[in-house]
């Protein structure tokens, strides 16, 4: 039933949407998803704590597998920021709704912001660390910001232009890492040499 609700959001957006279309994706009756849910806003809540949870999973899981060093772990966030498995057509579009409505719905802000602060956080700790290795002087927060925001920017692009192709995500990790070379050349200078696809390591 989520999957099926995630697929109605990702085509036709939050606002239009009812159960009966969810019931209808699903091939399913719409008290079945009443017994499960209760209320639509809490299968459309559930439909955005799926999506943030398995994104987060995604993201912890590429900083744990890295090795020791900041720079590295830094590499593998990047890599799963672009990953296949998150940033697919159908995901940006439910990303995107669920965004346009953040600022009007409590509980969908809270989720986001809950789950952008976390990531912004882990990016600024891993900064710091950097420049504390390499003995350099930096604002650790305005560069993660900065990096956390070229992400973003990225997914936007992909979602409002419509250009997914397998090349796009090489295109943004490419770029990220060639911002973060401007503070750290020495780490990220050749933004060529990419960490392997997490989707193929973790046998997605």
């Amino acid at each position: 039933m989520l999957e099926a609700a995630l697929s109605v959001v990702a085509r036709r957006g939050l606002s239009a949407i009812t159960v009966n279309d969810i019931a209808d994706e699903a091939g399913c009756s719409y008290g079945l998803i009443a017994f499960h849910f209760k209320t639509k806003e809490r299968l459309i809540f559930a439909v955005l704590d799926l999506l943030a949870s398995n994104y987060e999973k995604i993201w912890l899981g590429a900083a744990a597998s890295a090795s020791a060093s900041p720079a590295e772990k830094l590499r593998h966030l990047v890599e799963a920021d672009f990953d296949a498995r998150v940033a697919k057509t159908k995901h940006l579009a439910v990303w995107m709704a669920f965004w346009e409505e953040a600022p009007h719905v409590p509980a969908y802000k809270k989720r986001c912001s809950e789950l952008k602060h976390r990531s912004l956080d882990r990016m600024m700790t891993l900064v710091s660390e950097l420049a504390a290795e390499r003995k350099v002087a930096v604002d650790a927060k305005a560069i993660a910001r900065g990096l956390y925001a070229i992400n973003e920017g990225c997914w936007v692009f992909s979602h409002v232009t419509g250009e997914n192709s397998p090349e796009m995500p090489k295109r943004s990790r490419q770029l990220c890492l060639t911002y973060l070379a401007a503070f750290f050349p020495s780490d990220f200078g050749e933004t060529h040499k990419a960490v392997p696809d997490l989707a193929r390591r973790a046998g997605a």
